[in-house]
C-alpha cells in the first residue's frame, strides 16, 4: 500500500494537481490546504476524484470545522484526532500546530495537545501525522538555533516511540528527517512524500 502524505499547499492548485496525479493507494493533506481558510473549496475540487481516499487534517491556517465542512462537502475522510488502519498499519492523525506568533486559527495550547494525543497511547506499530513537529529536531528549525515546535509533541513521540512521524508547518524544513529514539521524523512539505507500507 502506498500512502502520499502532503502538507503546506497553501492555496497552490498546481503543485496539488501534480500530487493527484501520483499513483497511490491514500492521500494524507496534513494541514494548511489554505491561506487563512481560503481557496478549500478549490483545493477540494482538485482531490474531488479521489473521495474517501482523500485524508484531510486542519493545520493553523484552517479550523477543524472548515475541514469537516470540505470532507462532508466532497467525500474526504475527516482524519483530525482519529485512528485508521492502512492494511495491517495504523494511523494517527492530529492537525492544528502549537500555538504561533501569528494567530491563526488553527492553534493548541501544549495542554490541548497533550489531550489530543492521549488518545492514541498504546497504539502499536503507529504511523503518526501531524501538522506541527517536536521541538528542538531539525524538522522546527525555522532560523539557525531557533526552534517553533511541540515540547509536549516530542514527549510524547519519547515515551510512545510510534514507527514514523509524518509532519510539516515549519517550511524552512520541508523535505528534511530526523529521528527521535527509534521514532523516524520527516517534514513532507508540499512536496510530498510517497510512504509504502
Amino acid at each position: 500500500m502506498k500512502v502520499l502524505i502532503f502538507s503546506d499547499i497553501h492555496g497552490n492548485t498546481r503543485q496539488l494537481e501534480k500530487l493527484v496525479a501520483t499513483p497511490a493507494d491514500i492521500y494524507i493533506a496534513a494541514g494548511d490546504l489554505s491561506n487563512f481558510g481560503k481557496v478549500l473549496d478549490r483545493c477540494g475540487e482538485i482531490m474531488k476524484p479521489l473521495g474517501d481516499r482523500a485524508w484531510i487534517l486542519p493545520g493553523n491556517h484552517e479550523t477543524h470545522k472548515q475541514t469537516a465542512a470540505l470532507c462532508e462537502k466532497f467525500g474526504f475522510t475527516d482524519f483530525h484526532r482519529k485512528k485508521l488502519k492502512v492494511g495491517n498499519s495504523n494511523w494517527a492523525g492530529l492537525g492544528y500546530s502549537n500555538v504561533t506568533p501569528f494567530h491563526t486559527p488553527g492553534e493548541y495550547t501544549e495542554d490541548e495537545i497533550a489531550k489530543a494525543l492521549a488518545e492514541f497511547d498504546a497504539t502499536p506499530q503507529l504511523n503518526l501525522v501531524v501538522h506541527f513537529p517536536p521541538l528542538d529536531t531539525k524538522l522546527d528549525e525555522f532560523a539557525p538555533g531557533k526552534h517553533a515546535g511541540s515540547a509536549t509533541l516530542r514527549t510524547w513521540v519519547e515515551k510512545e516511540k510510534p514507527q514514523t512521524l509524518f509532519c510539516g508547518h515549519i517550511h524552512e524544513t520541508a523535505a528534511l528527517t530526523d529521528t527521535l529514539g527509534a521514532t523516524k521524523l520527516r517534514n513532507v512539505g508540499p512536496e510530498g512524500h510517497l510512504f509504502e507500507t
